[in-house]
């Protein structure tokens, strides 16, 4: 077609500036440190993610105790590492066209991609939410091409076009994939977890030799067969005739892979081996292995690419902005000694990376069997779905016989077990093995298909489908852990838009300002790093403070609930005093802010009564009243708390709205307010002593003096004309939450 030039056009077409512009030699050996050493930390923030694809099943189920799982895993990961291809072609060519690209424009793309992907990751990991490490790398790498591309395309618009530099057919393959592993993983999962439980049952009775042996070795037929396919797919150790001939011969080595497992099953089960225990540990290792040797290029692949191209223009004499990367197109495999060192680090972060626990929790916790902590609100979205599916149950249910509604009731029938008994597994061996099945097939048949499916896609989503299957979404769930769902899928999306946003608009700042935009980024992106680390770790002893002890330990109770409560009281100060200042200060922004705090702290409140609900019902019988006694603390501070958001959305709608700001004589009782509230909260807080209700009186009194004089003020206002209604209107609402909130304050000093 006339107007249409070939890649190869494009390229000899596009024009370079000489050597004397742009960054120096130094700047880019800088460039090469500061990747490898970025790709140190993505090693682990990327593990502390993905983890949660081969831990979630052993862990949910503990069919082991944690650190055996660990050292499954860890060995697992390890030996991936070992057998890990090496092979870079994503970072190197998959997405972009290197031999488009110069050693300066590379060396930009790369160090843009692991600024973004360690930050990025480290969010999802703050936050306890899985998503994709290949969906980030790859979208990071799409946005930075672009953004390069479209710097050379406005500096020499004759030349080539942006969709000349970047390979479209690579991104559009990953994107397919992901609505393809959350539909095919969850409706598979959700089918195969029906019918192995209507098989099994729940109850131990109906586990019979029998039938653990038949599924034992169905389970590690399917596990070995993805373990040989995905997992050493590529390696040295595979060979091209060896894959080709496990291809062409799957049937066969099928049929003879499980007549071989059914053979150490009845072996292992004459030794009283747990069959479906031997299945999730194995699964656990094939999946930690397959993670190893196959995504290990999402976290080194670019530093790796990077290196390879410093290495090739160092040595060419060739100036940075003139020297095309067709070095980049040239097969590669990686460095033995540095891939053992990436399996290390990874296996390292394993046991040391408390958000690694964190993001497996989220699964967990949203395909726990019983009740547990609910971490997701619900929105219309979820409660509009799990209104449909009781309607569409209900209608199914009047189409059903009887008598099948009452046999299929019966296969799911099961012990009733107390919902705050947290030393009980999330689920039973029977479903962590079913995820890990399911998951292997369906990543060993995409890749046969040459389906780009996402390992952490269809790890979660299989395990959100079992979960569904084995009724763990009752009736006082569901809505929680739909919206889960739809928060960690909408995760991925975000992953993808922000990945190429943010790793586009970090390659745009490091071309055009060079080293001052790598210092900046570099020091920005510490900052973060250390800001999320903080975060994590309070949330981490917030959570540690309400967590459950055992019976015989209840002054550590004690100490837990009462570093909750001092806890809260600071919030419902930080509450109180911003409400006061937003009003007296009139400050819009911060008035937006307290909103969204006071919800955040709405959600924390509900959370710590739900914890201990269940506590109350682990303990002696001659502790309860002790118990019952520090529930009403707890109801004293969801009451304190009330008062304190009621104040702040007075206050905020009221300056948000623009109303008339209080009169000269309120805002000084405002102010005085603030100040004696800050004394009854700093008291609260302290150390207990016998004084503390004295000591305590003196601003308590000050306070309802001060709360006297305000509402004589506003009525006398109110009489002279001086007030609006709204205003009026205002100011009583106030006060009369400030006199709910000092009953509350009187209860906890009682206390």
């Amino acid at each position: 077609m006339a107007g249409v030039i070939s890649r190869e056009q494009a390229r000899n077409s596009i024009t370079r500036p000489g050597p004397d512009k742009g960054p120096r030699r130094g700047f880019f050996e800088r460039v090469v440190g500061l990747v490898c050493v970025l790709a140190v930390v993505d090693l682990s923030v990327g593990v502390s993610n993905d983890a949660v694809n081969f831990l979630n099943s052993a862990i949910g189920s503990r069919v082991a105790s944690r650190r055996v799982i660990l050292i499954i895993a860890g060995f697992g990961v390890l030996v991936g590492s070992l057998f890990s291809s090496g092979i870079m072609e994503v970072a190197r060519k998959g997405i972009f066209n290197p031999d488009m690209f110069v050693f300066a424009d590379v060396m930009v793309i790369f160090l843009a991609v692991m600024l973004a992907d360690v930050l990025l990751l480290d969010i999802f990991n703050t936050f306890g939410l899985p998503t994709s490490t290949t969906v980030s790398i790859v979208f990071e790498l799409l946005g930075a091409s672009i953004a390069v591309a479209f710097l050379a395309t406005i500096a020499d618009p004759g030349a080539a076009t942006v969709l000349d530099y970047v390979n479209v057919a690579g991104a559009i393959k990953i994107t397919s994939g992901i609505g393809l592993s959350v539909v095919i993983a969850f409706v598979v999962g959700t089918i195969v977890q029906f019918f192995s439980r209507m098989l099994f049952t729940f109850q131990e009775k109906n586990h019979t030799g029998t039938i653990q042996i038949a599924w034992g070795a169905i389970a590690f037929t399917a596990i070995s067969y993805f373990l040989f396919v995905k997992g050493l797919k590529g390696t040295s150790f595979v060979t091209p005739d060896m894959q080709a001939f496990v291809t062409e011969n799957a049937l066969l080595l099928m049929l003879v892979s499980i007549v071989c497992w059914t053979v150490l099953m009845w072996v292992l089960h004459q030794f009283k081996v747990d069959l479906l225990g031997a299945v999730v540990l194995g699964g656990t290792f094939s999946l930690a292995l397959a993670f190893a040797s196959n995504d290990l290029v999402n976290f080194i692949g670019v530093p790796l690419a990077g290196l390879s191209s410093w290495q090739a223009w160092s040595g060419s004499g060739i100036p940075p902005d003139q020297m095309l990367m067709d070095v980049l197109k040239e097969p590669v495999t990686g460095n033995t000694l540095i891939l053992v060192g990436a399996g290390a680090i990874m296996m390292t972060t394993l046991w040391l990376s408390s958000k690694a626990k964190s993001v497996t929790q989220t699964t967990v916790n949203l395909s726990r069997q019983d009740e547990g902590e609910e971490f997701f609100s619900p929105g219309p979205v979820s409660r509009g779905i799990v209104r449909t599916f009781i309607a569409t149950g209900e209608a199914a249910a009047r189409a059903i016989p009887p008598q099948w509604q009452t046999g299929i009731a019966e296969r799911f029938a099961r012990e009733k077990a107390r919902s705050y008994d947290l030393e009980r597994p999330a689920f039973d061996t029977l479903r962590a093995s079913v995820n890990l099945t399911v998951a292997s097939v369906l990543i060993v048949f995409a890749t046969s298909l040459k389906l780009p499916l996402s390992t952490t896609f269809v790890s979660f989503m299989v395990a959100m489908g079992t979960s569904l299957a084995d009724r763990a979404w009752g009736r006082d769930a569901a809505v929680y852990r739909v919206a889960g769902v739809f928060s960690v899928v909408g995760g991925w999306l975000v992953t993808a838009i922000a990945a190429f946003a943010l790793a586009g608009l970090f390659a745009i700042l490091i071309k055009t300002f060079n080293e001052l935009a790598v210092i900046l980024l570099v020091i920005a992106a510490a900052l973060a790093l250390v800001h999320s680390h903080r975060y994590h770790m309070k949330s981490s002893r917030m959570q540690e403070l309400v967590a459950t002890s055992s019976p015989d330990e209840i002054d550590k109770d004690a100490l837990a609930l009462r570093g909750h409560f001092i806890s809260s009281l600071g919030r419902t100060a930080e509450i109180v005093d911003e409400a006061l200042r937003i009003l007296i200060k009139r400050k819009r922004k911060a008035a937006r802010r307290l909103q969204a705090a006071v919800k955040a702290n709405e959600v924390s409140t509900r959370r710590t009564e739900a914890e201990f609900v269940r506590r109350l019902h682990r303990v002696r019988p001659e502790i309860e009243p002790w118990l019952l006694n520090q529930f009403d603390v707890l109801a004293c501070e969801r009451d304190m708390l009330h008062s304190a958001s009621s104040l702040a959305s007075l206050a905020g709608e009221h300056v948000l709205n623009e109303h008339s700001p209080p009169t000269a004589a309120a805002a000084e009782s405002l102010s005085e307010l603030r100040e004696h509230y800050q004394d009854v909260f700093a008291e609260l807080a302290g150390e207990p002593a016998d004084s503390s209700e004295r000591r305590s009186r003196a601003p308590l009194g000050e306070i309802e003096a001060e709360i006297d004089r305000l509402t004589n003020r506003v009525l006398e206002a109110l009489y002279t004309g001086e007030r609006t209604t709204k205003s009026t209107s205002l100011m009583l609402g106030i006060i009369l939450e400030m006199r709910d909130l000092q009953r509350e304050i009187r209860r906890a000093v009682a206390w």
